[in-house]
Formats: C-alpha cells, sequence, structure tokens
C-alpha cells in the first residue's frame, strides 16, 4: 500500500485552525498588500486559512494575554535569530516562562509568551521590558507590542509574504497548544524585568504618582530602612544562578546585562523580591557572598546611599508591578448589595423591556441592558424613594464596574443618549456640579408597563452585572439570564423570541456559551451548565481586574478634587497686603480740625482752582 502524503497546504490548515483562534485577542484579522507592503485591509477571522499572509490582533480592550516578539533575519541573518531566540527561551526558563517559537519560510521567527490564566498586560506596562530584551537582543522588532490599536502578529500555519507558510520550531501541535492553554508562571514578565537590572516604567501623571503610592501603601510592610516587601508577595525561590555569581564574583554576564549597573540593579531586586529590606541588604554587602556587590558600589562617595537609592527604587517597582497572588477560587464576585425591592424590581422590568424594544437592531443595545441592571443596583444601594419613583446619583466611574466591567466612556455615551431620548426610563433631576454627580429618576415607561405582561419570568433580585461578562461579551448575558431564571427548559427558538434577537445571532451566542460551559443543550432543551460566572472570573483574574480599576478611580478622584481646589483658589481674590498702603499725616495725634470740616458739609469742598 501506498503511503499517505499529507499536502503542504492541509497541515498549513490545520495550523491555522488550531491556533489563529487560540492567540487573536479579537475575532478579526489583517491581510498583508503585496503592493503596498503593509497590513491594510481588515476582516473577521476566518476559520479558513486566508491565501494572503495574515495577522491577528494581539490586544483587545488595550491589553494583550500573548507577549509576541518579532525576530527579523532582514539586518542581522538568520544565525542571529537563532541565537537570540535561544537566549531568550533560556531567560524565560529562569522566570517561570513558557513560549511557542514559529518560523516563516525566511528565516525570521516569532516567540509567543502566553501569560498566566486571568493575567495581561497593557503596551506601557510591557514598553520597559521590551526596551530591555531590545537592547540585549539585536535582531528583535518589539512594534507590534507597542501599540494596543494595531498590534498583530503573524500565527503558525499562516501564509509567508515569500511562500510557503509558518511552522512550528521544535514543538507539535499538542504540545504548542497546551503552552498557550497553561500559559506561564503569575509574574513571568516581572521577573524576566527583574533579571535584566530594569526597574519598571516612569511615572507620567499625576494619576499614576496616587495608583502607584496606594498600591505600595498596601503591598509594603515597614518604614525607612526597615521597610520590605508583603511575605504574601514574595519569591521562595532562589535567584538565577548567574545573580549569585555577580552578587559573589563580579563577573557580568554581557549578554545579560550591558553594564554593571544592571547587574547589582537585579541583585539588589532579587533580594527585595525575597523579602529583604535597606536594613538587611547592607549588612549582606559586608558578607563575602556579596563581594561583588559590594566592589560594584565601590566608585561611589558614599555607597550606602547609593544602595539605599537602588533598594527603594526595587522596592517600589515590586510593590507596584508585581500581580496579585491567587485568591480563593470560592469567594463570590458579585458585587455587594442587591434587593428584592418591588418598585426597583418593576421598574429594572420596564426598562428592560423598553431597551429591547427601543434598541432591537442597534449594536449598543447589550452595553445599554448593562448599564440599565447598573443604575437599578445603584438605587438599591445608595438612592432614595420620593413619591414612589427611585431617585439616584452616581458617576460613569462607579457603574462602569456595576455594570461588568464596561469602559467608563460607554457608560458615560449610553446614560447621555438614554437621558435625550423620548420615553426613556431615565429621567435627569439634577446636574452635577463638582464632585457631586448627576442625580437621575428612574422612572417607568409605558411601553414598558405594556410589554412586561409577555416576559419570560418574574423580575429578579437586583444586583450588578458580573464581570465575566467583561471577558465573555456583553451580548450574551440577556440570553444566560433567560435561561437561568426559567422555571423549565426552553427550545432556543423560544429562547430566541422571548428575548427578541435573531436566529443567527441566538446559535452563535448559544453556541459561544455552550463552549464557556455556562449553558447545555439536552434533547434540544437549553439549560445552565457546570461552569458558573465566578469560574470564570477567577480563570481571568477578574477580580485583582476590578481591584485595581478602583484603585484608578479613586486616584482620579484625588486629582479631580485637587483640580477643583485649585481653580477655586484662582478664582478667589487675594486679601491685599496692607503694609502697601500708608495715610499721610504730619501730626497723627492732632485731633481733626471740627470748624473745617463743619465747613466742608455745608457748602462742599472748597475750589481747587
Amino acid at each position: 500500500m501506498n503511503a499517505r502524503v499529507v499536502h503542504p497546504d492541509a497541515t498549513a490548515d490545520r495550523l491555522w485552525h488550531r491556533f489563529a483562534p487560540a492567540i487573536a485577542a479579537r475575532r478579526s484579522m489583517r491581510l498583508y498588500d503585496p503592493t503596498t507592503r503593509k497590513y491594510v485591509s481588515s476582516g473577521p477571522l476566518t476559520v479558513k486559512r486566508p491565501a494572503l499572509p495574515s495577522a491577528v490582533p494581539l490586544f483587545s480592550r488595550g491589553r494583550a494575554g500573548v507577549v509576541a516578539l518579532d525576530f527579523d533575519t532582514k539586518h542581522h541573518g538568520h544565525a542571529s535569530v537563532v541565537a537570540d531566540t535561544q537566549r531568550l527561551l533560556a531567560w524565560l526558563t529562569e522566570c517561570g516562562g513558557r513560549a511557542v517559537v514559529d518560523e516563516s519560510t525566511s528565516g525570521g521567527r516569532h516567540v509567543l509568551i502566553p501569560l498566566a490564566p486571568g493575567k495581561t498586560v497593557t503596551a506601557d506596562e510591557v514598553r520597559p521590558l521590551l526596551r530591555l530584551l531590545s537592547a540585549r537582543l539585536p535582531t528583535l522588532d518589539i512594534t507590534p507590542m507597542t501599540n494596543d490599536k494595531t498590534g498583530c502578529i503573524t500565527v503558525p500555519g499562516s501564509q509567508c509574504k515569500e511562500g510557503g507558510y509558518r511552522t512550528l520550531v521544535d514543538l507539535d501541535p499538542p504540545a504548542a497548544s497546551d503552552i498557550l492553554t497553561v500559559g506561564s508562571d503569575a509574574g513571568t514578565l516581572q521577573r524576566l524585568e527583574a533579571l535584566l537590572g530594569g526597574t519598571g516604567r516612569a511615572i507620567t501623571s499625576p494619576i499614576d504618582t496616587h495608583i502607584r503610592a496606594e498600591t505600595s501603601a498596601e503591598r509594603v510592610l515597614g518604614s525607612s530602612d526597615d521597610a520590605r516587601l508583603h511575605p504574601r508577595f514574595c519569591r521562595s525561590t532562589p535567584p538565577p544562578r548567574c545573580v549569585l555569581d555577580f552578587a559573589s564574583t563580579g563577573r557580568i554576564d554581557t549578554r545579560r546585562w550591558p553594564s554593571r549597573s544592571e547587574a547589582r540593579q537585579s541583585v539588589i531586586t532579587h533580594a527585595v523580591l525575597a523579602g529583604a529590606s535597606t536594613t538587611d541588604i547592607l549588612t549582606r554587602v559586608t558578607e563575602p557572598d556579596w563581594a561583588g556587590v559590594r566592589a560594584a558600589y565601590a566608585r561611589y562617595a558614599e555607597p550606602e546611599r547609593a544602595i539605599r537609592r537602588d533598594t527603594a527604587r526595587a522596592l517600589d517597582w515590586a510593590a507596584s508591578s508585581l500581580p496579585d497572588p491567587v485568591r480563593d477560587i470560592g469567594h463570590k464576585q458579585k458585587h455587594t448589595g442587591g434587593t428584592y425591592d418591588p418598585v426597583l424590581r418593576l421598574w429594572l422590568t420596564h426598562a428592560q423591556t423598553w431597551v429591547a424594544s427601543e434598541f432591537l437592531h442597534r449594536r449598543d443595545r447589550w452595553t445599554t441592558h448593562a448599564v440599565v441592571q447598573a443604575l437599578a443596583w445603584a438605587a438599591a444601594v445608595s438612592g432614595r424613594i420620593v413619591e414612589g419613583v427611585p431617585t439616584v446619583g452616581v458617576g460613569g466611574r462607579s457603574l462602569s464596574i456595576a455594570a461588568g466591567m464596561l469602559p467608563e466612556s460607554t457608560v458615560w455615551s449610553v446614560l447621555e443618549r438614554l437621558r435625550d431620548m423620548e420615553g426613556s426610563p431615565l429621567l435627569l433631576i439634577e446636574r452635577g456640579v463638582g464632585q457631586n454627580p448627576d442625580r437621575y429618576a428612574l422612572v417607568p415607561t409605558h411601553a414598558g408597563r405594556a410589554m412586561t405582561k409577555d416576559t419570560l419570568t418574574e423580575p429578579a433580585e437586583v444586583e450588578s452585572v458580573h464581570p465575566a461578562w467583561s471577558v465573555i461579551g456583553w451580548r450574551h448575558r440577556i440570553l444566560y439570564d433567560a435561561v437561568a431564571a426559567a422555571s423549565e427548559r426552553l427550545t432556543p427558538d423560544e429562547l430566541f423570541t422571548a428575548i427578541g434577537i435573531g436566529r443567527t445571532s441566538g446559535y452563535e451566542t448559544l453556541l459561544d456559551l455552550r463552549i464557556a460551559g455556562l449553558l447545555t443543550v439536552v434533547n434540544t432543551r437549553v439549560g445552565v451548565g457546570p461552569v458558573d460566572l465566578d469560574d470564570i472570573g477567577h480563570r481571568h483574574g477578574l477580580t485583582s481586574a476590578v481591584r485595581a480599576r478602583i484603585v484608578r478611580h479613586r486616584a482620579e478622584r484625588i486629582v479631580w478634587r485637587e483640580w477643583l481646589a485649585a481653580r477655586d483658589e484662582s478664582r478667589t481674590p487675594k486679601e491685599p497686603d496692607r503694609s502697601l498702603f500708608a495715610i499721610a499725616d504730619d501730626h497723627p495725634a492732632d485731633p481733626p480740625d471740627h470748624d473745617y470740616i463743619m465747613a466742608v458739609m455745608n457748602t462742599g469742598p472748597p475750589d481747587p482752582f
């Protein structure tokens, strides 16, 4: 029998089908234009491999779960690319990182580093590390990871510009898929930055200053020379061998550190990550196993002052940059609050029914549903009822968290749109001034009252939107809530009719929810699946994301209050300096001339001429 021959295109198709969805941060792709030699046109991500070189986006809502590093043969050749990628992989192994490497027909390589499940990074956060790597790896092009709007990368199986397709290096497809699924250790990027002697990005705004100060205050114990990293964030494993070698001998690995400055900073940073304080480090410098560090600081007139400076820098970086440790997966990620108040429940039912009718064919329907529910939750937590009508004063930042981590800009645009629509369930009753937010009345709608007679179930508890929908997609929430609230299992068509969506969109949503494990279909009836929203939230680290947004909002409010105070101060006229004014009087002790005063009052002042 003849052996079966697998066509190369079939192998490329399988690679694309396996890795394009796994790496793409959004369901889109960009196609290469041979004429302009750029990735110009864009379109939806396809299951079938495109005939042209295609790149998938790395960022979704400004954050990336995979760090993609592009090594190019254009200036230094294939051998240099191989050497640089092997060097990087060795560093990653020391830091608990894992990576998938693929290669084009020209010899260029991509190193794809998946972060730990639930961990993401912004372009600003990863930029300092990219600069450290590019200074040490000549063939590295950091462009794909520096722009969260256009950053993209070609994946295994994609067509190459020179012909052929991208192939995996030293891995088979199942092993590569396992790496992308399991990801790297939490804190891999921070460890890599510490290994290379970096200390993070510089503070560029007052908001960053407040965020770093608050984060550091929660993660640092003690003060002055006794300040140290909280034990929850300390690393128990020993530093890499090269760090220990430099600490004891002063021998520098020039492939890793371009100068002794980065080498000694790496030693100090690893000591801080192990829980050492400035006092501990000053003591260790006098010991034989840190003779190399002692020699590195000997050129300073005041070595102890330089050590204190570098230790403070390392502690500030570690406290503000390290990811939160894994939390108890049994903790519910619900926003605090929630109520069964019949007034608010009835308003929410009316409002959601009205939105389903008015926004039936609009793309912003699903985000509007989320904002409406967040308003009901805010009214339950901090509002009051005036003559039977709920009222609430709440800012867009708080609503963005209660609406399932919607972007703040989306919340503000939804509020502006709702209060301007005729028949809206949201009525603006007081404009916000200064630190006071806008105040709204939650009014029932006539259309909503009429349509709620045909709703699927009775109104449920008024609570905030779970942050897991920021990962799953807000457009899926209404269908899931309908299934969860239904007294009996329904068919897909019954569900789609009840919530007012088309069959095509409905089956796409149902498929996504089944893949996520949130829903199941048994005998053509849809039910709740084995996975709940908290499972997805913990899998994606949403507790930390919510906490980070709360800290950012707090910092933004502080900056806003400072700006208001400065504005009010500039508007208030200053008290005149009375020392500049003096009354000329040759005889201040003499009493006034009574007759002269009376004459002036009777006849007026004398004629000056």
